[in-house]
């Protein structure tokens, strides 16, 4: 009987194995916001690291003029900031990406990666679009 309790144990974890080495070495997480102001105007606060503080220390490591600004927010993570003109306003996108560590692949098992970085990334939006 201790057997069989054993046998199922160390078929568990081999399938809890194989799901965390299964989950992408590489993440994403992305969220946009509609801003009430021209382009220019957004692009010249959203080069600010100030505005990105809540994603954490933030420095601009390139940018096209009114279009993209990235951002290194880590060693291995980066923040894309994408700006599209839309009617008089703008719309703002950014999308994190960075690499998985296996304590990483768990947590993002787990939904953690979209439960902490969401929120972060929705307040520094909210924070530009009341800066514009």
């Amino acid at each position: 009987m201790f057997g069989v309790g054993l046998v199922l144990l160390y078929f568990l974890l081999a399938l809890v194995a194989a799901a965390l080495i299964m989950q992408p070495d590489q993440y994403a997480v992305s969220r946009s916001v509609g801003i009430n102001a021209d382009v220019a105007r957004v692009f010249a606060l959203a080069r600010d690291p100030a505005h990105w503080a809540p994603l954490g220390a933030a420095s601009v490591v390139e940018s096209s003029l009114d279009e993209r600004i990235v951002l290194r927010l880590g060693p291995t993570t980066l923040a894309t900031v994408f700006l599209r003109p839309e009617g008089a306003g703008t719309v703002v996108e950014c999308v994190i990406t960075g690499r998985n560590s296996l304590v990483d692949k768990a947590r993002a098992f787990l939904g953690h990666r979209e439960k902490t970085l969401g929120p972060k990334m929705e307040k520094a939006l909210a924070g530009l679009a009341a800066s514009a």
